[in-house]
């Protein structure tokens, strides 16, 4: 008896969630980065506050703004080529 030939299958990728807003304090301290990290919001308006806020209570002056996509990867048949 043979084995059924395998189906070709591609990846997808779906975006599941809201794209969040996050910021990072990457000053360094001690020879390695802080690491403090805001909270994830909607939007960005957020984050210039937190950073400031961070600022002034650290003194610290380097900072990332980073935006978070969740997304799931699922396998999918391929479509047959002619």
């Amino acid at each position: 008896m043979t084995s059924p030939t395998p189906v070709p299958t591609r990846k997808e990728i779906q975006i599941t969630g809201i794209r969040r807003h996050v910021a990072e304090c990457v000053t360094s301290v001690k020879d390695s980065p802080c690491g403090a990290r805001s909270n994830s919001w909607d939007t960005a308006l957020h984050l210039d506050v937190w950073i400031r806020a961070h600022a002034d209570e650290y003194e610290h002056k380097k900072f990332v703004k980073r935006t978070e996509e969740p997304v799931n990867v699922f396998t999918k048949p391929a479509k047959r080529q002619p």
